[in-house]
């Protein structure tokens, strides 16, 4: 049988074995909750700074899924025109490019460029 004094002994053991395990977790818990403030910090600032971007793009026009059918059309119509008109200016360029190449008059000095160094006559 163990005397009274050995069951003070492990009672206190356990006490203290208890009360370290209690402030084991405590300071991991606080630790946690202090790491998790900081991340709400850095979280709040990304915010901030995501409101700021969203407020710059309320300006930009909006997703074609959510615009008028009508505008839309609008829109595609004007862009292809432009595209048109690029294509046809490109076009023409071409063509007076290829009519200068073709009706150059060909000389003795001429020739000889467009023997070697066709791209340099004018």
């Amino acid at each position: 049988m163990i005397a009274w004094w050995g069951w003070l002994l492990i009672w206190t053991g356990l006490v203290l074995a208890l009360l370290a395990l209690l402030a084991f977790f405590a300071w991991r818990h606080i630790r946690r909750f202090l790491g998790l403030v900081e991340d709400f910090v850095a979280l709040t600032e990304k915010l901030s700074l995501l409101e700021g971007a969203a407020a710059e793009l309320e300006g930009r026009k909006t997703n074609a899924v959510l615009e008028d059918s009508e505008v839309v059309r609008r829109e595609f119509g004007a862009r292809m025109d432009r595209r048109r008109s690029i294509k046809l200016a490109r076009r023409q360029a071409r063509i007076q490019r290829a009519k200068m190449i073709t009706t150059a008059t060909i000389t003795p000095d001429n020739n000889r460029l467009l023997r070697e160094q066709p791209h340099e006559l004018g």
